[in-house]
């Protein structure tokens, strides 16, 4: 599948569509293109590898990987609790995951093998001690070695909107006041994961390599937590969005799909703390006020895979979703 990609996009922004398509490049580079680009510039130019490499890098020549999922029925995949229907609403709700980072493809092992691995959902573990780089080097995608952080862009598509009625009535058809929202999350294989008392470790995968099955990865954001009430992990969602993973909010109370392509890149560097005000445009772009700073990006290593919930907060606040899509651009 070839994903939602603008070229010229240098820097976080959010791109709204609703109706008319957008400018898209003419081509989306494979792997295997990548590779010959860089052999056909070693060959004819005699260059180092390195200077090849920043070429094709600052070309923006990558190969990507590209997961969707749809609701045809436009579905409700978030709802907000109030006081009669506290526990009973699903204010945190799991989307969609991508491949993992810069590797081959899933090892589909999962105890129910009709249910796409994609849109499983996963199971509060939590995370523990790592694999190195050199773990993942003989399952990636490209000749290794590959990059230890070889992510470079990811661009999320929303089909979304909220129950188009209640907040604010002078937030109605902003993005100020929203409790319905969409975050990203992170899962990674883990050699050992703690225990519930945290006190002995157990093995993870009982492998000298990440297994790449679901059974076996970690969470972890949203951060997993030991409840000593039911003695088990759980994921802890705060009440707020993190202006971190915020990736996107709905308009307030708009009742009309509305379709929100967010853009994030290696190279963006706006830190909210020193640049007030380019943060608070991504807020009123409805974006996450931290989330121009391209750090998840960069830190996001091999193997590593990237989450999408929806979120719905306080009584009569729904989330309702016709699509979701999440294309991951990397080096290799």
């Amino acid at each position: 599948m070839s994903g939602d990609h603008d070229a010229s996009a240098a820097g976080p922004q959010t791109d709204e569509t609703t109706g008319a398509s957008a400018t898209r490049p003419a081509h989306e580079p494979t792997i295997a293109d990548v590779l010959v680009i860089k052999t056909m510039l070693n060959r004819s130019l005699r260059l180092p590898p390195e200077i090849i490499d920043t070429v094709v890098d600052l070309a923006e020549y990558w190969p990507h990987s590209s997961t969707e999922v749809l609701f045809n029925d436009g579905s409700v995949v978030a709802r907000g609790n109030n006081i009669h229907t506290q526990g009973t609403g699903q204010e945190n709700g799991f989307m969609i995951r991508t491949p993992p980072l810069g590797l081959r493809t899933w090892r589909r092992s999962l105890r129910k093998p009709n249910q796409p691995v994609d849109t499983t959902p996963p199971k509060p573990q939590p995370p523990g001690e790592e694999f190195s780089t050199d773990d993942f080097q003989n399952l990636t995608a490209a000749p290794p070695p590959m990059l230890a952080h070889p992510c470079r862009r990811i661009v999320f598509t929303i089909k979304s909107h909220d129950q188009g009625w209640g907040g604010d009535f002078a937030n109605q058809g902003t993005y100020n006041g929203s409790w319905t929202w969409f975050e990203a999350g992170l899962e990674r294989w883990c050699t050992r994961s703690p225990t519930g008392t945290d006190v002995v470790e157990q093995q993870a995968p009982q492998a000298q390599q990440p297994s790449l099955t679901l059974d076996d990865i970690c969470t972890v954001l949203p951060p997993v937590e030991w409840d000593p009430e039911t003695e088990e992990h759980d994921f802890k969602h705060p009440l707020c969005a993190a202006d971190n993973l915020k990736v996107q909010s709905n308009v307030t109370a708009e009742r009309e799909w509305k379709t929100h392509r967010v853009v994030w890149s290696y190279t963006d560097d706006i830190d909210p703390e020193r640049d007030v005000e380019a943060a608070v445009k991504l807020e009123e772009q409805g974006r996450g006020k931290a989330t121009g700073d391209g750090k998840f990006v960069r830190d996001l290593k091999l193997g590593d895979v990237v989450t999408l919930w929806a979120m719905a907060r306080f009584g009569g606040w729904v989330n309702k979703v016709e699509s979701a899509k999440i294309d991951v651009y990397y080096a290799v």
